[in-house]
């Protein structure tokens, strides 16, 4: 044994010190330091993009990085502890973003308490892969898991993007990382079975199931954990749900919002809405009125919106952006009921039957080029749409298929896609489509995946008031990836000669 170490440490002290050699021989590539969520959140259009350039710009000025990664990794193999300063150096501030990922791996691998500390640290990282290996080390370190990782879970951690972030990340763990022939394949059997073998998972995936950042994860969870160990709990979960009160509604005079929305008190009417929890009875058909006045007022600006856009010369034809609401809405909204317990959200229902679709995206120019004068960039600005049921139901049809054999307390809400998010939209690949969550028995539900977190009443106001496109506010991006400052006088020059008659809902 003691021959071995004597010829590990031999090996190690070669390949640090060729790796050294290699080091100074490169080019002056200055650092790249490990940025947190928030200090990543806070940097500019034009600050991103030249944090990410430094690391391209690395990769591309030196030779010989694969060999060097290779060093690196063998250090790591060989558990060379003296090694361990320089690869924290590299993890830390190297560009090259394949030596620094591999320097993070070999720290791991050393395992000193240094190298460990140091992984650790990067639980906030912007970087996956900082949060990642803080992870592993957490859930590798002495004692139970539960004691090292538990705190990540406190409310106080899960007040910001950061923590949240770190928290999904770490159930994520506990859930299988692919799927192959043989079926799920998780980070190790320990993980795997972790919620089986200690009580505190478990309880703490189960109390989480319905938290609106981490309960998908949550359920991913508990979805491929021991359905003996899980059942019980879900099952008395659930009951514990039947039995909670309803939050107390507040109350107005018969016809009051009737009235107040047709004085002008749009915005105010539908706040009061929105802190509804549920609706039924005399409130609930007042309700509806309201709904179905806002969206006869959404229909009039489409229409007037549309055809202002088409006549500047937008490629959409008045067909394709306002078909009209779908023959079988009604059908398929007593079906939407009957699967979910609970009847659509009024806002979207009411749009559905009055509405039925709005389609701006230019689609016909997908593999064509943009009209003359037409600012091409308005494709990536998020082109308003909204699906109609009977389009969006396939969302519905996912849903039943992937729950059906699952706990009802898993199933998760049902994720109803409204719309495609603004890359797809302009035929690039992109995120998640947008979509509200069923069952909703308030009146106007969120809309999901889109960046400005509004309501679905909200998110129709901030399209028209942008004239049909909600990333107005991007343009730094635009002129960050390569947009000059004249083509955006054009685009907004373009945007403020389309006019059309806008009615406030």
């Amino acid at each position: 044994m003691a021959e071995n170490v004597n010829t590990d440490e031999i090996a190690g002290a070669r390949v640090l010190e060729s790796l050294l050699e290699a080091l100074v021989a490169w080019p002056d590539l200055g650092i790249r330091a490990r940025l947190s969520v928030e200090q990543w959140s806070s940097l500019t259009a034009d600050e991103a993009k030249a944090y990410q350039d430094v690391s391209i710009s690395a990769v591309r000025s030196v030779a010989g990085g694969r060999a060097v990664s290779d060093q690196i990794r063998a250090l790591g193999r060989l558990h060379y502890e003296p090694s361990v300063s320089t690869l924290i150096g590299l993890w830390e501030q190297c560009p090259v973003q394949p030596v620094a990922v591999a320097a993070a791996h070999a720290l791991f691998e050393i395992g000193t308490a240094e190298a460990r500390d140091t992984l650790r640290k990067g639980i906030h990282d912007h970087d996956h892969l900082g949060r990642f290996m803080a992870l592993k080390v957490m859930f590798t370190d002495e004692g139970a898991a539960w004691d090292n990782v538990s705190h990540l879970f406190a409310d106080e951690c899960l007040t910001g993007a950061p923590g949240q972030i770190a928290a999904v990340e770490a159930l994520g763990l506990l859930s299988p990382w692919s799927f192959s022939q043989s079926g799920p394949e998780w980070h190790s059997e320990d993980l795997r079975n972790l919620v089986s073998r200690d009580r505190r998972w478990l309880d703490l995936c189960v109390g989480l199931r319905d938290h609106e950042v981490l309960g998908g994860q949550a359920r991913e969870v508990l979805k491929y954990a021991d359905p003996a160990v899980t059942g019980p709990a879900l099952d008395a979960a659930r009951a514990a749900r039947a039995t909670q009160p309803r939050s107390a509604r507040p109350q107005w005079r018969a016809g009051d919002l009737v009235a107040r929305y047709a004085n002008g008190d749009h915005q105010g009417v539908w706040r009061e809405l929105g802190t509804l929890d549920h609706l039924d009875g005399s409130q609930r058909a007042e309700a509806e009125q309201v709904a179905a006045m806002t969206m006869e007022r959404v229909r009039r600006n489409a229409h007037s919106l549309a055809g202002a856009l088409i006549a500047r010369g937008w490629p959409v034809t008045l067909d394709q952006a306002l078909p009209g609401p779908a023959p079988d809405v009604e059908d398929h909204l007593r079906h939407l009921e009957q699967i979910t317990g609970s009847p659509a959200p009024l806002a979207l229902a009411a749009y559905w039957r009055i509405v039925g679709t709005i389609d701006l995206v230019p689609r016909e120019t997908w593999n064509a080029p943009f009209p003359p004068g037409v600012p091409e960039q308005l494709a990536v600005a998020d082109p308003l749409e909204i699906l109609d049921l009977t389009t969006a139901w396939f969302s519905v049809d996912e849903w039943q298929d992937e729950s059906a054999d699952v706990h009802p307390e898993i199933a998760g809400p049902l994720e109803l896609t409204i719309a495609a998010d603004y890359l797809h939209k302009a035929n690039i690949s992109g995120g998640a489509p947008y979509s509200v969550w069923l069952p909703h028995t308030g009146a106007d539900p969120l809309v999901r995946e889109e960046e400005h977190f509004l309501s679905f009443t909200d998110y129709l106001r901030r399209a028209f008031a942008g004239k049909g496109f909600l990333r107005l506010d991007r343009q730094d991006e635009w002129v960050a990836h390569g947009l000059t400052r004249d083509h955006l006088a054009e685009l907004t020059g373009w945007l403020e000669s389309v006019e059309y008659e806008h009615t406030g809902f």
